[in-house]
């Protein structure tokens, strides 16, 4: 019989709650429920066949087993910090490198596209950007800066700073608005969304346009490519103005119903990093450009 796969995951949580003495504060650190850690420890249990935890109300303390694993655990992340700080460190004679994770449709839709005048301004320093949906471990991975999409701007162990809200904006390409005078006009041509379940109805609805059903229409599931369709006029698209803002302000796309006010989406961009890392000058550097960057390009729609 084929030996069960280590649940790393469970190991990861673990040392979060021995290391906090709280399921709580280990499913804080993680971005993670207290349920979700509770689970990953029975799974952990499980395969190891022992007890690591003794739980009684109101105080988590760890077994004779747990403090053995805890030991351990301690200095195989201390190894991992010490690989990840020899990872960061540029090799001599090399350009220093700011490592990045974001979100790909903003990596794509916003990021790159605006990279050439960070490197016009620092010749001297090179980015190496991962783009992925997974919510990297700063704390772990040998990744400087993340730049991330979501509601609560809660990600603990690591200093966040607010970038800017989203908001849902109605386009489509110049040639296909002289199609879309009306609201009921939408009916009569293909209409473009991400996987945003309930993004055109409630466009609509805050419309006062509850009389409009226009189907399921066309999903992207990437939200840079739902722009990247609307450019090339193949339907009409509720996107995300942060990432359809440099294609409006080059006219190769336009709001067929300009005095439709903007509908939050209840999410923001954050920057995050480790507190050690943002002192860095080559992510200094970089966390200043980008944030005037934003500020320059990224104007709130009206």
């Amino acid at each position: 019989m084929a030996e069960r796969s280590l649940p790393v995951r469970g190991i990861a949580v673990f040392e979060a709650a021995a290391r906090a003495a709280s399921f709580h504060a280990a499913a804080e650190e993680l971005n993670l429920t207290p349920s979700a850690v509770s689970h990953q420890i029975r799974l952990l249990e499980d395969y190891l066949a022992a007890k690591l935890f003794v739980r009684t109300p109101g105080h988590l303390a760890l077994t004779g087993a747990g403090r053995a694993w805890a030991a351990a655990l301690s200095d195989v992340f201390d190894r991992l910090h010490a690989a990840n700080r020899r990872l960061r460190a540029p090799a001599r004679g090399d350009h220093p490198i700011i490592s990045i994770t974001a979100i790909p449709s903003f990596t794509a839709g916003w990021l790159v596209p605006h990279l050439g005048g960070f490197f016009a301004r620092h010749r001297e320093l090179d980015v190496r950007i991962s783009p992925t949906e997974r919510v990297v471990d700063l704390l772990v991975e040998a990744i400087d800066l993340g730049i991330r999409y979501g509601g609560s701007g809660r990600y603990p162990g690591l200093v966040v700073e607010k970038l800017f809200d989203d908001a849902w904006l109605v386009v489509c390409a110049p040639g296909l608005a002289k199609r879309v005078r009306r609201l009921a006009d939408l009916r009569r041509v293909p209409h473009l969304h991400d996987d945003e379940p309930d993004g055109w109805a409630t466009w609509l609805a805050r419309r006062g346009a509850r009389d409009v059903h226009l189907g399921h229409g066309r999903e992207l599931t990437d939200s840079a490519m739902v722009v990247d369709a609307a450019i090339r006029g193949q339907g009409v698209a509720l996107v995300r103005w942060s990432l359809a803002a440099d294609a409006l302000a080059q006219g190769r796309l336009v709001q067929p119903f300009p005095d439709a006010k903007p509908v939050p989406t209840r999410r923001a961009y954050y920057l995050v990093a480790r507190a050690a890392t943002l002192v860095r000058p080559e992510v200094a550097a970089f966390r200043a450009w980008l944030v005037a960057e934003i500020a320059a390009s990224l104007r709130p729609p009206a």
